[in-house]
């Protein structure tokens, strides 16, 4: 796998942007705007970067296909859920569960995908 440094640094941007986003729209008075922003905008960015920054080598285009589909797939769930969490009352426990669940998910569909491509 190969990284495009300029894509990966503007999926960090967008990352940051969205997480502040999610801190200046979620309301609650507690740290939990905090979490969101910071969940929000972590999660964002990993899948982000899969989407338009990680090209594997030797590929003929299925393999960036598969990876690409898979993070668009996740970040759109993901931002959902971030949007979702931003307007609802919630604990910490719940959003740490789904957003960390959603984000290791999407982590081993990329790995998965990733050492197929290696090996075939």
């Amino acid at each position: 796998m190969k990284f495009n440094v300029i894509m990966l640094a503007i999926a960090f941007a967008i990352g940051a942007l969205a997480g502040y986003g999610f801190y200046a729209a979620n309301g609650a008075e507690t740290d939990l705007p905090l979490a969101n922003a910071l969940g929000g905008g972590i999660a964002l960015f990993i899948t982000l970067a899969g989407t338009i920054a990680v090209a594997p080598k030797n590929d003929g285009g299925g393999g960036t296909l598969n990876i690409r589909l898979a993070s668009g797939v996740f970040f759109a769930l993901i931002l959902v859920e971030q949007i979702i969490f931003c307007f609802v009352p919630f604990t910490l426990a719940p959003y740490v569960v789904v957003t960390g669940v959603l984000t290791l998910v999407y982590v081993l569909i990329a790995y998965a995908i990733g050492k197929t491509l290696q090996n075939g």
